[in-house]
């Protein structure tokens, strides 16, 4: 025997072999698991910005909603039509599913009382109150995909009588 020389076992051959490639394997599959989960990750982060920016856009519709009530109840159901509001969102009245549908009235109340808007002093006789329902969807995303519906009932008044 020669001195420096070291002897192998005819067993162990190749079993750095065996080891390095099962290490390889455990890696490449924990590479494949984090891409799956940072690309899952970036869905949800896409899709809750375009559902956010839908629910703003559907608040826009409520505003324009509100503000075009007026003490004429005929004139202040009119319908939003779609109106394209930033990049890539929009607004209307109505449902999710459908198209634009006008204001709804829902009923008046009357009280009587005072009011610094409408003359001075107190009114006897009353104020009118309209109550009217706005329903207002929000899209935005690709090719309108999010989509989000606001509802509230608002009133109108007081307008002397």
């Amino acid at each position: 025997m020669r001195s420096g020389q070291i002897l192998k076992s005819r067993r162990e051959t190749g079993s750095v072999l065996v080891i390095a490639l099962l290490i390889m394997v455990l890696l490449s599959f924990l590479g494949v698991t984090l891409l799956t989960v940072a690309s899952t990750e970036h869905s949800i982060a896409s899709n809750s910005q375009w559902s956010e920016g839908a629910l703003m856009a559907a608040d826009a519709g409520v505003n324009k909603g509100i503000n075009q009530l007026s003490a004429n109840a005929q004139t202040s159901v009119t319908q939003i039509n779609s109106t394209t509001i930033g990049s890539g969102y929009a607004y209307r009245s109505g449902r999710r599913t459908g198209s634009a549908t006008p204001l709804t009235f829902v009923g008046s109340r009357t009280e009587a009382g005072y009011s610094l808007a409408v003359g001075t002093g107190y009114n006897p006789s009353g104020y009118v109150f309209h109550t009217y329902q706005v329903n207002a969807v929000g899209t935005g995303g690709p090719s309108q995909t999010a989509a989000r519906e606001v509802e509230v009932q608002a009133e109108y008044g007081p307008i002397a009588q």
